[in-house]
């Protein structure tokens, strides 16, 4: 093995993308447990990190449109040029993890890490904010909306996935009957469907693996959906595979959805400066706030979720 090493001294180590399949597999079977993933509000997701003064068109213009700088290195998948072949491949790996089986009165444990608009003027290289709450999972307030509150339990959105059938646009319905978007957004009905999909990713913790693989098969079937074409690095310094919902080039920002470029599991969402842009109030004043290309001006990581029996309690 030495001579052969000395043999093939001059060999370039194989980038991460070819060593990704073979990690894959040996993932698949040695995996014991499911990720820890849960929610955030679908309409920052949709609307953006709102302010009452900056109308719902601006709102919607943030989340999208330019192209983030290439780090040379290419993400999981068969062709990560494709947002339908990485997904088509991210439904085959996630529909063989385990499915965590949740209990009605079991908790969901979330450790989050947020940076928030703004937070960049006062302290550039401030880290990301780190917090924990406990969701019940079969919550009675969220069970229903009739009580005003609109977030679906964490139960509700399990069964939602163990339910999709195998119809995109069946399923795409379904999404929008659990995540409904008001009509002042500006959006079509085929882009309301597509953040409803992607608020499903984000806030659906316990996951169902069949019922998200489907998930992932509606989000390849979309045309709205874009992928980054190589690994960005999360506002934790990790590489991960980045899809966001293309709603035209007009936009400063863009919502980025980011995915374990092993697991395909969620890990969370961050929206990103395309360009340099100054915000602006509805009369066309400044805000007073800017940002340059490449600038992350929100993020929600899920660094650790969990199904736990009772409130308080840690994995």
């Amino acid at each position: 093995m030495t001579r052969l090493n000395e043999l093939r001294a001059d060999a370039p180590t194989p980038d991460r993308a070819r060593l990704v399949p073979g990690r894959q597999e040996l993932l698949s079977a040695a995996q014991r447990g499911s990720a820890r993933r849960m929610r955030m509000d679908w309409r920052v997701t949709a609307a953006g990190v709102a302010a009452t003064v900056v109308t719902i068109a601006v709102l919607v213009t943030m989340l999208v449109g330019g192209d983030e700088p290439e780090r040379g290195v290419q993400p999981a998948g068969p062709d990560p040029t494709s947002a339908t072949a990485l997904l088509e491949r991210a439904a085959e790996v996630v529909s063989q993890q385990p499915d965590p089986r949740p209990r009605d009165g079991q908790w969901v444990y979330l450790k989050t890490a947020q940076c928030r608009n703004g937070a960049s003027d006062a302290a550039p290289d401030a880290e990301p904010e780190v917090g924990e709450e406990w969701v019940q999972y079969d919550s009675p307030v969220r069970e229903d909306d009739e009580d005003g509150d609109t977030e679906p339990s964490q139960r509700r959105l399990y069964r939602l996935l163990a339910s999709l059938p195998d119809d995109p646009a069946e399923i795409r319905k379904r999404a929008a009957d659990m995540f409904p978007m008001g009509k002042d957004t500006g959006l079509t009905r085929e882009q309301a469907e597509t953040f409803a999909l992607l608020a499903t990713l984000d806030e659906a913790y316990p996951v169902h693996p069949q019922g998200m693989a489907k998930l992932f098969r509606a989000l390849a079937a979309d045309p709205g959906i874009e992928v980054v074409p190589h690994l960005v690095e999360d506002p934790l310094g990790q590489d991960t595979i980045a899809i966001y919902p293309d709603l035209g080039s007009k936009a400063v920002q863009r919502r980025e959805y980011l995915l374990d470029p092993d697991t395909f599991q969620y890990r969370g969402t961050r929206s990103v400066a395309v360009r340099d842009y100054e915000e602006k109030y509805e009369d066309g004043s400044s805000a007073g706030r800017s940002y340059k290309k490449g600038e992350v001006t929100f993020c929600e990581m899920k660094m650790t979720q969990s199904l736990v029996d009772q409130d308080g309690e840690k994995p």
